[in-house]
């Protein structure tokens, strides 16, 4: 829990915190931050209200929820680690798996201030709810590049350019993957 807040809160020592982590540990930390996201996500996407499935429809959503979270986790960190070992990166799988589960701690308590807000209908400053939503998301979106984008010079020992190159790749390709999923389930 340590290396989740101070990665979120100053990234260097979060990173080195990080590092200093057995891989076991982290493997272990990593499951359950891409679980953490599945539950939080279905808690987020999940209307009481237009809900007409039963409880074991529910739960069944529920652990496919988590379920893909942990795999599509894994899928881009494998990318992320592969294009870094393709442009001479020195990190190890476990590494690049542990740093891409922190970088999904800012988006996860984004989700939850989002859900909070919606709960009590805040209207702060102004700003309707959808306007201060997107602009929650869009803060825990920089944050978790910021993240990724400093964990892959410390642990690919790289500079900025090859970095950007690693994460550009990796944004690419999720924009393709998401693009062409629904496409993919309806046929």
């Amino acid at each position: 829990m340590k290396s989740l807040l101070l990665t979120l809160i100053s990234t260097k020592k979060g990173l080195n915190v990080l590092d200093e982590e057995f891989e076991g540990d982290l493997e272990r930390k990593s499951l359950f931050i891409f679980g953490v996201y599945g539950i939080v996500k279905f808690i987020f996407d999940f209307d009481e209200h237009n809900n007409e499935k039963g409880f074991f429809l529910n739960l069944l959503e529920f652990g496919i929820c988590i379920l893909s979270s942990i795999i599509i986790g894994l899928i881009f960190s494998f990318i992320l680690y592969q294009v870094g070992k393709w442009i001479n990166g020195k990190s190890n799988f476990i590494e690049v798996f542990s740093l891409f589960a922190h970088s999904y701690f800012p988006i996860i308590v984004g989700l939850i201030v989002i859900m909070i807000l919606k709960k009590n209908d805040y209207e702060i400053m102004s700003f309707n709810y959808f306007s201060l939503r997107n602009f929650i998301l869009f803060l825990s979106c920089f944050f978790s590049i910021k993240i990724i984008f400093q964990g892959l010079i410390k642990f690919n020992k790289y500079g900025v350019k090859k970095a950007i190159f690693n994460l550009s790749i990796l944004i690419v390709f999720a924009i393709g993957f998401f693009l062409l999923l629904p496409n993919l389930i309806i046929e």
